[in-house]
């Protein structure tokens, strides 16, 4: 039969909390606000297959303790949920779920690591790569490697086909002791620049292609009247929720200020790899003074929101965008202002900066989550485990955990699948109402691989430059040289960077609301910031962030 992936990204409350999935705005990531799908075509059996096509060896009686991040608020219990009993019926496991909601998720994770009183797998919970490493070398989490090579087929191939993400997952002992969320495409691992079109077209203006032309653009925007509702004062230039600017226009302007290789995780690290072939900080690079020099001009003439770092919520937001009061943002895709105006925005990848730079630095590392599923030392059944969750790293367990099956959550109409009416016409919109049957639709970083982005919108009957609004062909002419995935660091390297960066990011946090609103001056204050930075520690994180990149190149 015809199987089908419906995958949505990045839902709402997700992102007010939470990647991409992204717990905070600061955060994903995560990553990523689609309603997307995938046409596959397969057979599908009553028990997960290996990939020669045979039945996977019977664990009938077996019962475990798994650990996650609960969504009871939104959906039934896992244990309630259709996905897991049709789960259970397929493979004789039984799972006992604890779902443990994310406001207390680190509070909860920190308790059972220091009682010892483990489960037999953490599912969907994050761990640091520090934290992985140690608990890995104490033995209270599993090495995987043997596992994987002898029992997990789907994630064995996907090493051999793409060695990155193997090499992501590895730590500095050379072992693997967790799963990756993997996502390989391109469209909906980045983030671009949505500009109001409608207001474009109104003043005669077309999409701007430089850092320069976003400006005049902007001006235009708040100075012409641009939706034409004959109040001259009520447009706003680029506007998002409040605390948005610093994870996403900023860092998409590095790309634009010849900081733009490494990608998205070597930002959120605060790298690049220079045009001289060194690895540097970006947030005491003179580049990096630019970026703010530009949004504070910006900011002083009212470009940016007024209350970019302050009280803008996501609702008011979205309902001024419905007033046709928002000029810009930065999303993946335009649906995150709300589908009444989605159509209003065209999408821009990159932006060429005064230097001629000219990177869509915005882009993921396919290994988006890598903790996304872990098996400790009290598992008496390892194997059985790895196969049990090596099943959605193949076609039919990914289809299974987004759309289900066939004649129960969803029908063919057409040649195309369609959810079944109870999921389409629930009253909290078609991604809740699939959340009410599967799992892999709400909330992100679940132990899966995402299919081929070219297969994600048959379900929707629309095509990918459709969902994104924005030209396809420039994302592989302007991605980075090398993307990078999160460095993995020696216990004795997190010893040192976290609190260097917990200090370092604070301040960071605080002096670019005021740098960017004009507090301080770039010129007169820029020295005593990165003398300040230095004294937290600044040239030694340099130094451990080059030594992991010699070490992951030296595994790449």
């Amino acid at each position: 039969m015809n199987a089908v992936i419906l995958i949505f990204y990045g839902d709402k409350n997700m992102l007010a909390k939470g990647r991409f999935v992204m717990r905070k705005p600061k955060t994903f990531m995560m990553a990523v606000t689609l309603v997307v799908s995938v046409f596959l075509s397969g057979c599908s059996e009553s028990k997960p297959k290996d990939e020669s096509g045979s039945k996977d060896a019977s664990a009938d009686g077996i019962s475990f303790q798994f650990a996650r991040m609960g969504y009871n608020d939104v959906r039934p219990a896992s244990k309630d949920l259709w996905m897991w009993k049709k789960y259970e019926e397929m493979t004789g496991v039984h799972i006992d779920w604890e779902e443990i909601p994310g406001a207390s998720l680190g509070e909860r994770k920190n308790i059972i690591m220091a009682s010892n009183d483990l489960p037999d797998a953490f599912y969907q919970i994050g761990f640091s790569h520090g934290e992985i490493s140690k608990y890995g070398k104490q033995g209270l989490f599993l090495p995987l490697d043997e596992l994987i090579e002898e029992h997990a087929p789907n994630l064995s191939n996907l090493f051999k086909t793409d060695p990155s993400i193997k090499q992501a997952l590895t730590m500095p002992d050379g072992r693997i002791y967790s799963l990756p969320y993997v996502d390989e495409s391109i469209p909906y691992s980045s983030l671009r620049l949505y500009i109001n079109e409608k207001w474009l077209d109104q003043l005669g203006l077309s999409v701007p292609k430089t850092t320069e032309e976003l400006y005049t653009t902007l001006k235009a925007f708040k100075e012409q009247d641009a939706n034409g509702n004959g109040d001259p004062n009520d447009e706003h230039g680029w506007y998002m929720p409040a605390g948005s600017v610093g994870w996403t226009l900023e860092r998409q302007l590095y790309g634009s200020f010849g900081m733009g290789n490494g990608g998205l995780k070597a930002s959120e690290n605060w790298i690049y790899k220079d045009s001289d072939g060194q690895l540097k900080l970006i947030f005491n690079d003179e580049k990096f003074r630019d970026v703010w020099k530009y949004l504070n001009r910006l900011y002083a003439e009212e470009l940016l929101h007024p209350e970019t770092f302050t009280g803008v919520e996501y609702a008011q937001w979205v309902a001024d965008g419905a007033k046709d009061l928002v000029g810009g943002f930065s999303w993946v895709v335009p649906d995150y202002i709300g589908d009444k105006v989605r159509d209003h925005y065209s999408g821009i990848n990159a932006l060429e900066g005064p230097g001629g730079d000219k990177v869509m630095n915005w882009l993921d590392h396919p290994v988006r989550g890598m903790s996304s599923f872990i098996i400790t030392n009290v598992n008496k059944h390892p194997e059985e485990t790895i196969k049990w969750v090596d099943y959605f790293y193949g076609e039919e367990g990914s289809t299974f955990g987004t759309l289900g099956l066939e004649g129960e959550t969803y029908t063919m109409v057409d040649g195309k699948p369609q959810y079944i009416d109870e999921i389409r016409n629930y009253e909290g919109g078609m991604q809740l109402g699939a959340f009410q049957y599967v799992d892999n639709v709400y909330g992100g970083f679940y132990p899966y691989l995402e299919p081929p982005v070219e297969l994600r919108t048959a379900v929707k009957g629309t095509t990918v430059d459709q969902e994104i609004n924005a030209d396809l062909a420039e994302l592989e002419k302007f991605k980075p040289e090398e993307i990078w995935p999160n460095f993995a660091p020696t216990d004795a390297e997190t010893s040192e960077i976290d609190p260097i960066m917990t200090d370092i990011n604070s301040y960071i946090e605080e002096m670019r609301v005021k740098f960017i609103t004009g507090t301080l001056s770039l010129d007169a204050d820029w020295d005593n910031y990165v003398k300040t930075l230095d004294q937290m520690g600044a040239q030694r994180y340099l130094e451990i962030k080059r030594a992991q990149y010699e070490r992951y190149q030296a595994t790449n």
